[in-house]
């Protein structure tokens, strides 16, 4: 069993360096589904995902990763073979990223793309649902879009703290456009750079398409001296929540 972990806890420095320390246990529980639970958990460095157990009981299970893939813009590759595409297919108006422009519409994605392997329950969602309609969390909530005319084609959730943004999950249209997954995260990472963010947070470092895009593996303690340092750092400005043609990011 995981150990239980409350809000007093996260809010008690103490306990969380060692908690930092503490490289036998990485994941925690707690049935506080609270946006202040989850906004404390995120600005600790905590990557929290949700389960249910048989009995239908929602849980949050709050992660300190042994280690996390981390993506800095020099390292941002984009493979000649996605560039000839992108070239040949996508550099038209007809493509747009948006920022929290339709996050039922990613959400419902998300479920169709994952169906039974989703983590977020719906109690994971109503919290971030809550926390992208008000602005006084840590954690700023982002819904990430992509579109092909009218038509959203691949997105995300994540959330911004301070000046890191940290991916969660998300989805692409593999029937229709399957290259689309890749086209969205080149985007969102053109995107990211232009706004002043200093680093993404990609999380697990286990998938192969973080480090084709350029990620780095950083060991936890490696990872917390970033978050430490760029977790409080303002932005000049909020990343556009407006339809941006592709062909300005690339």
């Amino acid at each position: 069993m995981y150990p239980y972990i409350t809000l007093t806890d996260i809010q008690n420095n103490f306990v969380i360096n060692q908690i930092y320390y503490n490289f036998k246990d990485k994941f925690y529980i707690t049935d506080d589904f609270s946006p202040k639970m989850y906004d404390e958990l995120a600005y600790r460095g905590f990557i929290s995902v949700s389960a249910m157990d048989y009995s239908g009981n929602a849980y949050l299970l709050p992660e300190m990763q042994s280690s996390y893939a981390i993506l800095h813009w020099k390292n941002l590759h984009i493979s000649r073979r996605l560039r000839q595409f992108i070239r040949n297919s996508i550099l038209n108006d007809e493509y747009f990223i948006s920022i929290n422009n339709d996050i039922n519409g990613v959400f419902d994605g998300i479920q169709r793309y994952h169906q039974e392997k989703n983590w977020m329950n719906d109690s994971y969602i109503d919290v971030l649902k809550t926390m992208h309609r008000q602005t006084h969390f840590k954690q700023t909530i982002l819904s990430v879009e992509l579109w092909h005319h009218q038509q959203l084609i691949a997105g995300e959730i994540g959330y911004l703290t301070g000046s890191i943004y940290t991916s969660l999950t998300g989805f692409f249209d593999r029937v229709n456009y399957s290259n689309s997954g890749k086209i969205q995260l080149i985007a969102l990472a053109k995107l990211l750079e232009k706004s002043g963010i200093t680093f993404w947070n990609m999380g697990h470092p286990y998938m192969q398409y973080k480090f084709d895009m350029g990620a780095k593996e950083y060991a936890r303690l490696d990872f917390l001296k970033l978050w430490l340092k760029f977790r409080n750092k303002n932005l000049l400005e909020q990343i556009s929540q407006k339809r941006i043609i592709f062909s300005s990011l690339i």
